[in-house]
């Protein structure tokens, strides 16, 4: 009895054995299927993955400009400034930022002298008014004589030619709008004395502002009146334009009248002058082209294959060139991804992932 125990025993310890043998088995094959996968099937780069990545654009014909960058100055094209013709106290009637129209009293000198001598004047003529009245009334009785008449009339005239000389010499002394505008700041306090000559206060509109600048001579060849000027991210026209040079800045004078509401008069812009423009050319970024031996290079694709060709060049601006031969519409043109090129390279295009709207 004790024999077929035992060897039951024997039997089932083998069996155990056997199937820890065939689990270990299956397991170390299921691995080694698993790692074949994963180094040579799974992650294996297809022949599309192992090509060269480059960014293109397809070439067509579009305006390029060519411009020279200059700096400009905001000016008013209605800016005067008021000029005192007298002397006496300064009165200011408006404050400085105030809008007024054309007529409107800004400011005075007051001359107590001048006022006084008016007020005299004025009474003057009055009395004289009246004798000449009086004479002229007794002439027909015989009393006064014509010759008296005409001395009474004489002197009447007189007195009223000294009045309108004093209000003459008081109107100098006041300060008119000459056009609807704003005030600028009094170069006077009130209360100061004024003399004859000195500068009291500017009158500018800021509705009608101008940029001037000074342009290198050497491009007026290429430049007239109505020419495309870029100013404040704007595109205004070239107003006016002189064919001469400045004694100072050595430069040519023009000016472009602008529309701004928020613009400072007296700051400095930025102003890009075109001096040059193609319509409906051949057009590439500035990256695209390389040179070789002196010579400008781009690549382009063809068949899926790098192809340099051989480019001359035209006009050009911060960004982009003219190309005037080598290139024609409708060529995938390289513009990234040229580093470490060949001719009959095979690349692969980058395609900009589509967004949703």
């Amino acid at each position: 009895m004790l024999f077929p125990v035992r060897m039951k025993i024997i039997l089932m310890f083998k069996l155990e054995r056997h199937i820890k043998f065939f689990v270990c088995t299956v397991l170390f094959i299921t691995l080694m299927f698993s790692g074949y996968l994963y180094f040579f099937v799974h992650d294996k780069p297809s022949v599309a993955d192992d090509l060269k990545l480059v960014e293109t654009i397809t070439l067509q014909k579009t305006d390029i400009q060519q411009s020279i960058k200059l700096i400009g100055t905001i000016r008013s094209q209605h800016l005067t400034t008021l000029i005192a013709k007298g002397t006496g106290v300064f009165d200011a009637l408006a404050i400085p930022g105030q809008l007024v129209h054309k007529g409107d009293l800004i400011a005075k000198i007051n001359n107590p002298h001048l006022e006084k001598n008016l007020q005299y004047s004025e009474s003057i003529e009055k009395i004289a008014k009246i004798q000449f009245d009086r004479f002229d009334s007794f002439i027909k009785t015989g009393y006064v004589s014509a010759k008296e008449v005409e001395e009474k009339k004489q002197a009447w005239i007189e007195t009223q030619k000294e009045i309108g000389r004093l209000n003459s010499d008081l109107d100098n002394l006041r300060f008119f709008a000459p056009f609807d505008g704003v005030v600028g700041v009094f170069k006077k306090r009130e209360g100061m004395q004024v003399n004859a000559g000195e500068q009291v206060v500017s009158i500018y509109d800021p509705a009608t502002l101008m940029v001037d600048i000074d342009i290198p001579c050497t491009n007026l060849p290429a430049l007239k009146v109505g020419q495309e000027v870029h100013v404040l991210k704007k595109t205004y026209l070239l107003s006016h334009l002189q064919n001469m040079i400045d004694d100072e800045t050595h430069m040519c004078p023009a000016d472009i009248s602008i529309a701004c509401k928020k613009c400072l008069i007296g700051s400095n812009v930025d102003v890009d002058l075109v001096v040059r423009e193609r319509k409906q050319t051949l057009v590439v970024p500035l990256e695209a082209i390389f040179l070789r031996n002196g010579n400008s290079f781009v690549y382009v694709v063809k068949k899926g294959k790098t192809a340099l060709v051989e480019v001359k060049t035209g006009l050009r601006n911060k960004a982009q060139v003219e190309v005037v031969s080598g290139l024609h519409a409708g060529q995938q043109l390289i513009i990234k991804g040229q580093e470490r090129l060949y001719p009959d390279m095979p690349v692969k295009i980058f395609k900009q992932p589509v967004q949703d709207a």
